[in-house]
């Protein structure tokens, strides 16, 4: 038979596993690969009103975890990122937020411009979203950062 219940298929795949973990029986080489099932979208406040999307789809659905972004923007003053779940109908549960993260220590440089804070987001292996960290970069006198 070709198909399988979803029984049959735990079974089977827990089979598969203690068959690649055991040093006894020799198995072809798999490659398995998680993946989050809900689409994740970021929201923030635009700094101005030119042109500045203020959501971005940062996971979409079945994307592979764990995995890492690094989102750059150019602020004057601290802001807050909104994590939530794009598509609420989809969820098993009504609530679609998933946090606010507030980007601290942010402030213009002495050239008067906009300082370049990169947010790296993370989604780990169990399909927990976080903001892992979100340095604020300055121009130095020589041009580099």
């Amino acid at each position: 038979s070709t198909t399988l219940n979803a029984d049959e298929a735990v079974a089977r795949g827990c089979a598969l596993q203690c068959a690649i973990l055991s040093p006894t029986f020799r198995v072809r080489d798999f490659n398995i690969q998680d993946c989050q099932m809900y689409p994740i979208t970021l929201t923030w406040v635009p700094q101005s009103q030119v042109d500045e999307d203020s959501r971005i789809d940062v996971f979409p659905p079945f994307h592979v975890m764990p995995s890492s972004k690094m989102l750059t923007f150019y602020r004057k003053e601290p802001f807050v990122l909104s994590a939530l779940y794009t598509n609420p109908a989809n969820l098993p549960h009504p609530k679609v937020e998933i946090g606010e993260f507030k980007a601290n220590n942010v402030a213009t440089q002495v050239s008067g411009e906009s300082a370049k804070v990169k947010v790296k987001v993370r989604l780990n292996g169990n399909g927990l979203f976080c903001v892992s960290g979100a340095p604020m970069y300055e121009k130095s006198g020589d041009g580099e950062d």
